[in-house]
């Protein structure tokens, strides 16, 4: 019932259908009825592995190396009871069936691309079969969106169990729900979401989105990108949490205490403020463990939260105006929360990995200290200089983001440039907007900030300069 599927896979419910079941099917070439003919094929015989299946599908769910949404889809199979599945097409692009009785046919994708995991690695070296025969030795972990399940949870393992050999098979398999688009389907086609190459074109820092999308990563259900939620992650979570609790120790650092880590002499207050820091890094690898990353994400968050609140209740800019405790007390505050930064930099980099590299630059972070700890560590001791710190993160402005909405609704981009290119509307404002971004980049260049860094500020400078002043007033 899904009258805009483009295949025999159902959009809605994932259910791979027949071709000769499809409801009023359409050439998407000519728009035509196709004409329906007899073709030998060959079938893989689900049916005589269905209780093998069932068997590993159940000992996986009952370890949960499967997610939730694997095995349900898995099951959704089995219930059902398996059967057969054809595995070649009629059509000339693909992997030839290298049979004299089915010449001019090809492998189902599905089917063919598996096991082309297995001959990849064949291709590459010839010891292969330590990783693809050794299970006693090797887990294979595999993430996948969720429509592509069932040929890793079913036909993949399936084609294996059927050769009777030892091998490798899937231990942990992430099914990843949907991303939607503003609430439709992303669709390249139409021209409906921002894919790869446009986010490049927008300016955004790359592990803007990157924080963005991991932090709304569809693990247990559906999640949805919206221009307004992007915005908001960047200038609540990144600009006035993280970004703001790094900038401010590592200033602080700089301006009161000549860049210098000075000497950390702990306290109740600073053993109770590590407790917590730990509790979230402990947190952060069970989740890892668990592969919901972007619940462990989110711990980054929440250490970066409490970093800001440590800086608050001990003010080390009211301390520096005191005795010489009170400025000690100061350079141990300070030193406590600029080693937390340098922490900060080690557990984003999964997550951000340029701007992981930014802020080590400005912690003037030894590669040897680049370390993720059970627990925190102040790695940076007391004489290491810091670098020069700038902020990490911009604010993204409501006109961008409306911009970016009418950019990429699925309309022509004859109709939507216009908007898409000028979110100032004149002329005075656009020469601050270039002074601005210029100043902000000479900054970047001369703190010797990341080159990928430098090369999005760069963008955004080009595409303003670009706007053409006929659409200005």
């Amino acid at each position: 019932d899904c009258e805009d599927a483009r295949g025999d896979q159902c959009d809605k419910c994932s259910k791979l259908i027949n071709p000769i079941e499809l409801k009023d099917p359409k050439c998407k070439v000519c728009s035509k009825s196709p004409e329906v003919k007899t073709s030998r094929h060959l079938f893989l015989d689900l049916p005589k592995l269905e209780e093998k299946i069932k068997n590993f599908t159940d000992e996986r769910a009952a370890k949960k190396t499967y997610n939730s949404t694997s095995v349900a889809i898995t099951n959704s199979w089995i219930n059902t009871g398996l059967k057969p599945r054809c595995i070649t097409r009629d059509l000339k692009w693909g992997t030839p069936v290298p049979h004299e009785d089915y010449k001019g046919k090809v492998f189902y994708v599905w089917f063919d691309a598996p096991i082309g995991y297995i001959s990849i690695t064949a291709n590459y070296m010839k010891e292969w079969e330590l990783w693809w025969k050794n299970p006693e030795n090797v887990t294979l972990h595999q993430f996948m969106a969720k429509d592509n399940v069932p040929f890793h949870s079913v036909i993949f393992p399936a084609s294996l169990m059927a050769t009777g050999e030892n091998w490798t098979m899937v231990e942990t398999l992430d099914g990843i729900d949907w991303l939607q688009y503003e609430g439709t389907k992303f669709s390249k086609s139409r021209g409906t979401g921002v894919f790869g190459d446009q986010a490049v074109e927008t300016g955004i820092p790359c592990d803007i989105f990157r924080c963005y999308l991991l932090l709304n990563r569809p693990e247990t259900s559906d999640t949805n990108f919206a221009w307004d939620t992007l915005a908001q992650t960047n200038n609540n979570i990144l600009l006035n949490n993280l970004g703001n609790f790094v900038l401010r120790a590592l200033t602080f650092c700089k301006t009161s205490f000549g860049s210098r880590i000075e000497k950390i002499n702990l306290n109740a207050d600073d053993e109770h403020f590590i407790a917590l820091v730990n509790g979230h890094l402990a947190s952060y690898y069970k989740n890892f463990d668990e592969r919901m990353m972007s619940r462990a994400f989110e711990c980054v968050f929440a250490i970066s939260k409490i970093g800001n609140q440590y800086l608050q209740y001990n003010a080390p800019w009211v301390l520096t105006k005191g005795s010489d405790a009170d400025k000690a007390r100061a350079g141990s505050v300070i030193s406590v929360a600029t080693n937390v930064a340098a922490l900060l930099s080690v557990i984003i980099s999964p997550f951000m990995p340029t701007m992981s590299k930014v802020l080590q630059e400005q912690l003037n972070m030894p590669e040897e200290k680049k370390l993720f700890t059970d627990c925190f560590v102040p790695l940076l001791k007391p004489g290491h200089t810091i670098g020069t710190p700038f902020p990490l993160f911009s604010k993204m402005e409501d006109a961008s983001v409306a911009s970016f909405k009418t950019r990429f609704s699925g309309q022509d981009s004859s109709s939507s440039g216009a908007a898409a290119a000028a979110p100032v509307t004149d002329v005075e404002s656009l020469q601050r907007e270039i002074e601005k971004q210029g100043n902000k980049l000479r900054e970047l260049k001369s703190s010797k900030a990341a080159p990928d860094l430098i090369k999005s500020e760069v963008a955004i400078l080009l595409k303003k300069k670009k706007i053409p002043t006929a659409t200005l007033r």
